[in-house]
This record gives structure tokens, C-alpha cells and sequence, in this order.
């Protein structure tokens, strides 16, 4: 484990020269207030837990998005016991972007919302609908500045992260066991290059806190992505959270949180009435956005 630390930063600053010599592939600029208004759009369709009506106004949403951007968009549906024992539908939406290689990279966004006995409205400003607009806005620029990027980009909007009771086998997470299940199950991990996870990323005061159950190597590019910027927004947290990276990190694979767990005071807006669109900013997403773009541009 020592080892690896010390030679991370060596390893990280040759993929940074390395990528850009090899072919000098520049990705496409986020523009925030086109995030925040796919964001808002989003977050308007209310309250998204798994399996009610407004998830699958929620997934319909995700696929004209995609559509309207000139792609095709795939769904996946099943039926599952959720973590209270009842039979729920579930869809994960996914839609790629195909690169110079097949290989791809995942780039994953939950759009269910926690089902709150106490907060029956809660939609989920940061916490969702953030990271959904801002992957429906890269899939849009990318599609209109016709870059390619070195590796298939596959962009997947999972349902059922949140659990209902505990986090276990049986509860949460269900998008992304999922397709980690399907990806082993068909033997295309080896062609899997890494997983980001973008979740809560739109606060005004922005802090992602990458945790600790994050893949090293890609903490650091994101780290890295980040100085070159001269940005101080990002963080390693010595903390473990369980979120769709995980069930990837389980079949071995690279894999990343880019999340903001810090959101306000003592984390005080998560879960809770006061995650509203008044807290993001167009600046926090299109930093959030910049950072993905260019991590994935870079990953070797």
C-alpha cells in the first residue's frame, strides 16, 4: 500500500503527458447555465423514488433528453423485490457514445430520490437531479462538437440507489448491481477502462470529497485534473461511502465517487426539506462538469 502511494504521483504525471502526446484530444467545454437549466427541468418532475409513477416520468425525461441530443437511447427494465419486500420496477437508461476504441468508460449518475416518510415532497436538487442534468448536458455537448474521445464514453442514469431501510444485497443500490452483474455475467470488464460516479455535485459552495473506497489511481488524476487548474474544490476524504461505485470496485474494476458530502453545514441539506434548487450554482456545475469531462479525456 505504501509503494502504490508513493508512485501514484509519478504515474499520474505521466498519464497527463502521455494522453496529451499521444493524441492531443481536447475535450469540449461545460456550460453551466445549460446544466442547471437540465437540472431544474429535472428536479421539477417532483419526488423520484424507485418504482412510483414520477420515476418513470423521470426515465422518460432522461430518454427524450437523449433523444432531442440525435442519440438512441437503451433501456433496461426488471422487476425486484425492494428493500421493504415489494416487487418494484426498476430501469437503468444508458447511451453511448462511441470513441476511437471500443473499450469504454462508464460515467454514472443515480436519478432516483430517497422515499422520506417525513418529507413526502423531497426531489432532490443535489442529490439526483444534479448529476442527471449535468450528464444529460455532456452527452448534448458532446454530440454537437463532434470530438471523439479516446474511449467509448457509455453514460448510464441508474435507479434504485437509495435504499429504503440498510444498504445490504437486498437494498440500494440496484442500477448499478445491475449492470456490474451483466458486464461480469458477459465478460466485458476487461474492456471496461474505469467507472466515475458523479453524485451531489451542484452546491453552491462546492467540496467534493472523494472517498476513501475510491480506486487510487483516479483519485489522483482527479486531484490532478484539478491543480493543473489551479482549483482547490477537491478533496481525499478518509472516509468510505457506500455509493454506485461500489458494486464495480466488488467484479474489480476501477472506479470513482465524485461526490460533495459535505453538503452545508455538518452535511445538513442531505436527505432533507432544504435540498432545493437555491443551493446549486451554475458555476459548481459546470467545475463539476470541466472536472469529468477532462478526467475522461485523460484516463489511459
Amino acid at each position: 500500500m505504501s509503494t502504490l502511494s508513493k508512485t501514484i504521483p509519478l504515474i499520474i504525471l505521466i498519464l497527463l503527458s502521455s494522453c496529451s502526446k499521444r493524441t492531443e484530444i481536447q475535450p469540449p467545454a461545460m456550460n453551466g447555465d445549460d446544466i442547471f437549466a437540465r437540472v431544474a427541468a429535472f428536479y421539477k418532475i417532483g419526488p423520484k423514488p424507485s418504482g412510483s409513477q414520477n420515476a418513470a416520468k423521470a426515465a422518460e425525461h432522461i430518454r427524450q433528453s437523449i433523444s432531442a441530443s440525435g442519440l438512441n437511447p437503451e433501456t433496461d427494465e426488471w422487476e425486484l423485490l425492494n428493500g421493504e419486500g415489494i416487487r418494484t420496477v426498476y430501469r437503468n437508461i444508458s447511451v453511448d457514445m462511441p470513441g476511437k476504441s471500443k473499450d469504454f468508460i462508464i460515467i454514472g449518475s443515480h436519478y432516483d430520490t430517497k422515499k422520506i416518510e417525513t418529507v413526502p415532497d423531497f426531489a432532490g436538487a443535489n442529490d439526483g437531479a444534479s448529476s442527471t442534468g449535468l450528464l444529460l448536458s455532456a452527452i448534448n455537448t458532446l454530440k454537437k462538437s463532434g470530438v471523439k474521445p479516446h474511449y467509448t464514453l457509455k453514460f448510464v442514469f441508474f435507479d434504485g440507489e437509495e435504499c429504503l431501510v440498510n444498504y445490504s444485497g437486498k437494498d440500494g443500490l440496484f442500477g448499478s448491481r445491475r449492470l456490474a452483474a451483466r458486464l461480469k455475467d458477459s465478460g466485458m470488464t476487461s474492456s471496461c477502462r474505469a467507472v466515475v460516479i458523479m453524485d451531489m455535485i451542484g452546491d453552491r459552495d462546492l467540496k467534493i470529497t472523494i472517498p476513501a473506497n475510491s480506486t487510487p489511481e483516479l483519485t489522483e488524476l482527479a486531484l490532478a485534473v484539478a491543480a493543473k487548474e489551479k482549483r482547490d474544490f477537491i478533496s481525499k476524504s478518509k472516509n468510505s461511502i457506500i455509493d454506485d461505485h461500489v458494486p464495480f470496485l466488488d467484479i474489480g474494476l476501477p472506479a470513482i465517487d465524485i461526490i460533495d458530502f459535505e453538503y452545508g453545514e455538518n452535511n445538513r441539506y442531505w436527505h432533507t426539506a432544504g435540498d432545493t434548487l437555491d443551493k446549486l450554482s451554475s458555476s459548481s456545475l459546470e467545475t463539476s462538469g470541466n472536472l469529468l469531462m477532462r478526467m475522461v479525456f485523460l484516463i489511459k
